[in-house]
């Protein structure tokens, strides 16, 4: 689920865009420069999951180890979010079922994508875990498939275009709008990864989550370095930067470029399969959280509820519903409501990665406060602090840069309003004593104790 539920309209049809951009050069760059930031993102998410492995901790952290009203900000503002990027999910899908049957409007194919994601999510967690392992599996294949073509394309193995090399890689074509625009272009790629916190927020429901947990965050980085930056390096240097948009994805272009007759159909295909998956990755972290804030006052009682096979029915069925912000397509093209959805998601997701990056700045002096040690604790990012504070100032610095491009200041001007007015509900709500503070001295116990959490 970590790299498996991430990989959707992001990698598959914003690189399209970032390539378009950024560059041949300057996308791929976009991408590592973002990878490197989630990997630590997800080994301090990692070493707070691990003592306290609960649903939704992901709005969880900010409340209990730096203030309740950041906690109500950030799981609002992920909701809120995750409403945007399930929608743009929701209209990659109806893009290319629209390829296929362009006689058919795309919000038609909104709708039916819609009501297969609630159908997924209506199973028990054992089979939706299940169901994400193997949709994962194709989305792998694929990559792997499109990376093997490509480096035989490059070398002039394969295609009719003779040996490629790194002619592509040209004046022109590195950084066609100068290194700015590979700057800009990060806050769609932030937007790409959007979904890798949803392993964390897995953690309450995961078998042994102090082994498996950091299991799947050690690997995270090297299929970060594979699937998205070496497959949009691969793109960069095959497929002409000018012959890639969101519409005209790289990847299908690709295998079009080499000549295999069908494999660009399938691997639209198999496009379709990752935005469903993806979806539903998505539509499970934000019911999850939806209980988390329930739980804690932040949320009506209601959302809180499961039922006996463990579906929190009402949140799953508050965020189908909000998610069809997708709609918006049967009046505008689904290319523009797709870029407006991704910028606007990419931007608000700065607050909730900067809000975990200080979350975890703050867990160990709360841990030690508590009479904990760090060298209990079971998973720990190494060279601390200065991957978290490096990232945190990063992150500002990418905030700041967006709000003042005037190709990217709308989103700011959407997102920056929501904070405040997050930051204002949840200010009243603490003052009122509505927001509850998360039980966690079971998980204290157990980590001063050096027991296994049950």
């Amino acid at each position: 689920m970590s790299i498996g539920g991430t990989i959707g309209t992001g990698l598959f049809l914003a690189s399209g865009n970032v390539v378009s951009e950024a560059g041949a050069l300057g996308g791929p760059i976009a991408y590592l420069a973002i990878g490197i930031l989630v990997y630590f993102l997800m080994k301090g998410l990692g070493e707070m999951a691990t003592f306290k492995p609960i649903p939704g901790a992901y709005t969880t952290y900010s409340g209990l180890f730096v203030h309740p009203v950041l906690g109500f900000m950030v799981g609002w503002n992920l909701c809120i979010n995750g409403f945007l990027g399930l929608g743009a999910e929701i209209v990659g899908g109806g893009m290319i079922l629209n390829q296929f049957f362009p006689s058919i409007p795309p919000v038609a194919f909104c709708v039916m994508l819609s009501l297969l994601i609630l159908g997924l999510n209506m199973i028990d967690v054992k089979s939706y875990g299940e169901s994400e392992y193997w949709f994962a599996g194709i989305k792998v294949v694929a990559i792997i498939a499109f990376l093997v073509v490509g480096v035989l394309m490059i070398f002039g193995v394969i295609g009719g275009q003779g040996f490629i090399g790194l002619s592509n890689w040209n004046s022109e074509s590195m950084f066609p709008k100068g290194f700015t625009a590979v700057i800009l272009m990060m806050t769609g790629v932030i937007w790409s990864y959007l979904g890798v916190e949803t392993v964390v927020a897995a953690a309450g429901e995961t078998e042994n989550p102090q082994k498996n947990v950091p299991k799947a965050i050690n690997t995270i980085f090297i299929r970060i370095l594979i699937f998205y930056a070496g497959s949009v390096t691969i793109m960069g240097l095959v497929v002409p930067y000018g012959n890639v948009s969101v519409l005209s994805n790289g990847y299908a272009g690709l295998f079009g470029l080499a000549g295999i007759k069908g494999a660009a159909v399938l691997m639209n295909i198999v496009i379709l399969t990752s935005l469903a998956s993806a979806a539903v990755s998505i539509v499970y972290l934000l019911s999850r959280t939806l209980v988390a804030l329930s739980k804690e006052g932040k949320a009506p009682r209601a959302l809180g509820k499961v039922n006996k096979r463990g579906i929190p029915m009402n949140a799953v069925l508050l965020t189908m519903f909000l998610g069809q912000v997708s709609l918006i397509t049967n009046f505008v093209s689904p290319d523009k409501v797709f870029f407006f959805l991704i910028s606007i998601a990419g931007f608000n997701t700065l607050l909730g990665w900067f809000a975990s990056f200080f979350s975890h700045y703050k867990f160990r002096k709360w841990l030690v406060a508590l009479g904990g040690s760090v060298d209990k604790l079971k998973f720990k990012m190494g060279s601390y602090p200065m991957p978290t504070i490096t990232c945190l100032l990063a992150l500002v610095a990418i905030a700041i840069y967006t709000a003042y491009s005037p190709s990217t200041r709308f989103s700011f001007y959407i997102g920056a309003p929501l904070l405040v007015l997050y930051f204002i509900i949840g200010t009243y709500l603490h003052k009122k004593g509505k927001l509850q503070e998360t039980n966690y001295k079971p998980f204290l116990d157990s980590h001063l104790n050096e027991t296994e959490i049950k």
